[in-house]
């Protein structure tokens, strides 16, 4: 008898819209208006509705609590959650916005810690299960695109 890995579960595109009145990204309700975030902007228009990124897509997945067995939480937990002695990121403070630039960040990273981009370099692989996390979440974060 062999378990089945369940299909990793990708939340929706954000709606999110810039607040007039403070610098943060907040959700938007279907009526089009900013939810509440303790600010004087509740409840408003917002000033610019903000493109659906694959870095706040990913941040939106980062809010989801079932990193154990869902590989896309597990990614954006990574990313977004990290230490808990570190401030919370959103995607406003991460230095890539599409798959590629994660990707591209995740071996500059490796190169800086040790000198080469490879991340299994015990096999000489350039990429590990990270890399491949990042290009299974492009692909669900694509999918949702083209639904739109």
């Amino acid at each position: 008898m062999t378990a089945t890995i369940p299909a990793p579960t990708a939340v929706p595109l954000p709606r999110l819209g810039r607040c007039p009145d403070c610098p943060d990204e907040i959700r938007l309700r279907a009526t089009g208006r900013l939810y509440a975030h303790a600010c004087t902007g509740d409840g408003t228009v917002p000033l610019l509705v903000l493109r659906p990124t694959f870095a706040r897509w990913l941040w939106t997945q980062s809010k989801r609590r079932d990193d154990a067995t869902n590989r896309l939480t597990n990614l954006a937990a990574m990313q977004f959650r990290g230490c808990t002695r570190r401030p919370r990121l959103d995607a406003r403070d991460m230095a890539w916005s599409t798959a590629d630039e994660l990707h591209g960040r995740l071996h500059h990273d490796q190169f800086t810690r040790t000198g080469s981009d490879l991340r299994q370099p015990y096999n000489g692989q350039r990429c590990d299960w990270v890399c491949r996390d990042v290009a299974n979440a492009a692909a669900h974060y694509e999918q949702l695109l083209a639904a739109v």
